[in-house]
């Protein structure tokens, strides 16, 4: 019970962390679309996944490492084994990341200017110091999540993102109003937080470069390393569109695509949030303690409520498109908002992944993913360059909605064969149904006003989904019904099957 209590407590603690960064996104993302123009906004997502992809590459999956050296390490070893442990991790990966840096660098200044502008290439060079950055703080997060710090963890997060806003927008204020000046207030920022657990390190005598191990670091190289595949695979699925976007169609038509993509992705994260933080971890402990027939019944019901949730989303956010790229990102992103309904299907496709690949995380076919990975990223950009030209931006949607579909069905495939999860097609097509009919209804009401358009708009889809669903689905009214008259007590209620994965979750957060 203390281990579950334990990881009741932290899971919580990461979702208010979550919660927190969510909340900052809102701010953040209708800020910056204001103060930029749509072509520097799409260069700005552009550069981040750049530089986002190089940080994949100058982590060299040591951070996967982090969590499963340190019992065996800190905990059960040594003085000497934990410092080795600690400053092996730090030193290998800032040397590992400098590296890299210097690699991009050079990279970046050698590129022709036909591919990169002048001013767009000294924005790269500056932005490159976050690799350094963004890999050496993905070991020592990884540090606190491994000693249970789960508080100052969620602080730093937290901070982190609240003090880049705050120090972006008084560098908008007191510099010219450029790129420039949002990734120096983003350096600034995540380099200081770096410094801040590192000075904690340091404070503890647990860094020096005298019991740096060459052979630690190839142990942890050779543990982490398999994983880089699928990691970097999965950037370029994510990213690789904006280079074409540009290419073809230029920054102004890239920044309405990353507008709409950044919206999808926070309703995405949304439910995602919470599910990635339990689902894990719920099911590995069934497998090991109630065997395989108990991890299928729950990952069945499991992914029967994600589809009745997200479903749900996808139709309202559809419903609310333009009141909602309007009211976030403004006016001059309106254009964008018929991106929104594709884009969102296509992340929530995606997201069915987390149940998908159970089996084989549980049998650790971690290469097998990352060829998946890599076969959808293929497709994506094989649809793009056919799609972009012939059809505009609408076709980098489509590519990321039919590469996601691809790919979870190559999972699907593959995972069934070691762990095979029950569909209820019955339930799926009730959802769809439902679905389509509220949008066929609430489509035909208009507002003149943006904040009653989104607000009744939204409101009644949700209420006419679940509505209809009350309807034609006599699971939803006997789930209800046992919650109005049977309350769960927190020692030892009978609950509906269906209700224990949404408890299990709950308690979780």
């Amino acid at each position: 019970m203390s281990d579950l209590d334990t990881l009741r407590r932290h899971c919580s603690h990461y979702l208010l962390g979550r919660v927190f960064l969510l909340a900052l996104g809102f701010v953040s993302f209708p800020l910056f679309t204001r103060l930029f123009s749509v072509a520097d906004y799409g260069d700005m997502n552009l550069i981040f996944k750049i530089v986002l992809c190089f940080v994949v590459v100058s982590k060299l999956g040591i951070q996967n490492s982090v969590v499963r050296f340190y019992e065996e390490s800190v905990r059960e070893g040594t003085l000497l084994s934990s410092r080795r442990y600690y400053s092996t991790l730090l030193f290998g990966t800032a040397g590992i990341g400098v590296l890299v840096t210097l690699v991009f660098v050079l990279g970046t200044l050698l590129t022709s200017v036909s591919f990169f502008a002048p001013s767009l290439k000294r924005i790269l060079i500056l932005a490159s110091l976050l690799i350094v950055i963004r890999s050496q703080w993905s070991i020592l997060s990884g540090f606190l999540q491994a000693e249970g710090r789960t508080r100052v963890y969620n602080v730093l997060d937290v901070i982190n993102k609240a003090g880049s806003i705050a120090v972006i927008c008084l560098l908008l204020i007191t510099w010219p109003r450029s790129l420039a000046a949002f990734f120096t207030g983003t350096i600034v920022v995540e380099a200081a937080a770096a410094v801040v657990v590192i000075g904690l390190l340091i404070r503890r005598h647990v860094l020096h470069w005298a019991v740096f191990d060459w052979i630690f670091l190839r142990t942890v190289l050779a543990f982490g390393f398999p994983l880089v595949a699928y990691e970097i695979a999965s950037v370029i699925l994510d990213s690789g569109d904006r280079f074409l976007i540009r290419n073809y169609l230029g920054a102004e038509q890239l920044g309405y695509y990353s507008a709409a993509y950044n919206l999808s992705s926070y309703a995405q994260i949304s439910l995602m949030a919470p599910i990635n933080l339990a689902l894990i971890p719920i099911y590995m402990k069934v497998w090991v303690s109630k065997g395989k027939e108990e991890t299928q019944s729950f990952l069945r019901k499991s992914l029967d409520l994600y589809l009745f949730i997200a479903i749900g989303i996808c139709c309202t956010v559809t419903l609310i498109s333009r009141d909602l790229v309007i009211l976030l990102a403004s006016k001059k992103f309106e254009s964008s908002y018929h991106l929104l309904p594709i884009l969102i299907v296509g992340l929530f496709i995606y997201s069915v992944h987390i149940f998908l690949t159970a089996g084989l995380l549980i049998h650790k076919k971690t290469f097998l993913m990352a060829r998946q990975v890599i076969y959808a990223t293929v497709l994506n950009i094989g649809l793009n360059v056919i799609l972009l030209p012939r059809v505009g931006v609408a076709g980098a949607a489509w590519a990321t909605l039919l590469s996601y579909a691809f790919l979870i069905g190559l999972m699907m495939l593959a995972s069934f064969r070691l762990l095979p999860i029950t569909i209820d097609y019955g339930n799926l097509v009730r959802y769809f149904f439902a679905a389509a009919v509220t949008y066929g209804v609430i489509s035909q009401i208009e507002f003149k006003s943006v904040l009653w358009g989104l607000a009744l708009k939204g409101t009644l889809g949700v209420v006419m989904y679940l509505g209809l669903l009350w309807v034609i689905d006599r699971r939803l009214r006997k789930m209800v019904a046992e919650l109005v008259h049977k309350p769960t007590q927190a020692q030892g209620t009978t609950q509906l099957p269906e209700l224990r994965m949404a408890n299990a979750s709950s308690e979780k957060e």
